[in-house]
């Protein structure tokens, strides 16, 4: 009997063990590796700064930037394509830069179904900025330099096959004139050899170039918008300056995804949490401060953006070959 007692006891003891098996942590467990395709000191850098120091507070893990700069973001683009689907590795992705990419190039180690967009966090347009003491005044004395000797007049930007090359293409188009183009990786070094006097001017976006004009060390002589933009309302759009009209086509699109094959529980968390980050006042205060020009979209929002993108590049894509 005494047995028999101590069997049943044993087997309730092992039940109640089971039934309180520990439940399944909850994600994320560790810091999340945020990809970024471009150098430190550039746009996409400065804006992935700013939010991954916000974005803890409502994930609950920190966002460790890592920067895969190289090859006009192909090098960062392939590497978050390939990357584990654990929801440990996210990244920026920018538009049309890595469309370009992949459309102009052979062997581009990825598609653009293998990004799981999440949101997108800024609409940052191209500008054109020279060192404060530039003897290039306004647009006009750039563009009749460049008519004089093309040869001798260095522009540099991101890339190559960037969005900053495919603006500076088609303002080349609509203005009838030529630049002789230099390609870097990323926004920040192109600023850095416009103010050591390497370049006549760079094209950076305008989150780049904000500080640095700012501190008095870049001037604008134009910002590639249908309209004046509110982080530099006495520049001149450069439709304005040049009096011509100049499509507006080289705008960064800058926001976060994560590789195809994301859970969507994991995916969901993250969609949750910088949905909350472009709500919460104390970021939108900084970014306000900081000149970071947002544009927020859902996920859905950022999958049919890219979609409709992708097809509108069809027709400036022959001027980039």
């Amino acid at each position: 009997m005494k047995r028999s007692l101590a069997k049943i006891a044993a087997t309730l003891s092992l039940l109640a063990l089971a039934g309180v098996a520990p439940a399944a942590a909850e994600y994320p467990e560790k810091p999340i590796t945020l990809i970024v395709a471009y150098s430190p000191g550039g746009g996409t850098d400065t804006a992935a700064r700013t939010v991954a120091k916000y974005v803890e507070k409502h994930l609950g893990q920190r966002l460790v930037v890592e920067n895969k700069a190289g090859a006009g973001g192909q090098i960062g683009f392939s590497a978050l394509a390939k990357a584990n689907p654990d929801g440990y590795e996210i990244g920026f992705i920018n538009v049309p830069s890595i469309q370009l990419v992949k459309r102009l190039r052979d062997n581009v180690p990825y598609e653009m179904a293998d990004f799981a967009p999440i949101a997108n966090i800024q609409l940052d347009p191209v500008v054109i900025a020279v060192e404060t003491d530039s003897p290039y005044q306004t647009l006009g004395d750039l563009l009749d330099a460049a008519k004089a000797d093309p040869s001798a007049l260095n522009i540099g930007a991101d890339g190559p096959q960037s969005n900053n090359q495919l603006q500076l293409i088609v303002a080349e188009d609509a203005l009838q004139t030529d630049f002789n183009f230099i390609a870097f990786d990323g926004s920040g070094p192109a600023i850095k050899a416009t103010l050591g006097g390497d370049l006549a001017a760079s094209l950076p976006s305008a989150s780049s170039a904000g500080s640095h004009v700012d501190a008095g060390r870049l001037r604008l002589l134009g910002v590639f918008a249908d309209e004046r933009s509110p982080l530099f309302p006495d520049v001149p759009t450069v439709s304005e300056a040049a009096g011509t009209k100049v499509p507006s086509v080289g705008a960064s699109l800058r926001g976060i995804a994560a590789p195809a094959g994301i859970s969507d529980e994991h995916k969901a968390r993250l969609e949750k949490a910088f949905a909350d980050v472009m709500a919460d006042p104390e970021f939108l205060e900084h970014a306000k401060t900081a000149g970071l020009p947002l544009k927020y979209m859902d996920a859905a929002a950022f999958e049919t953006y890219l979609q409709e993108a992708d097809a509108a590049l069809g027709k400036y894509i022959d001027l980039m070959k």
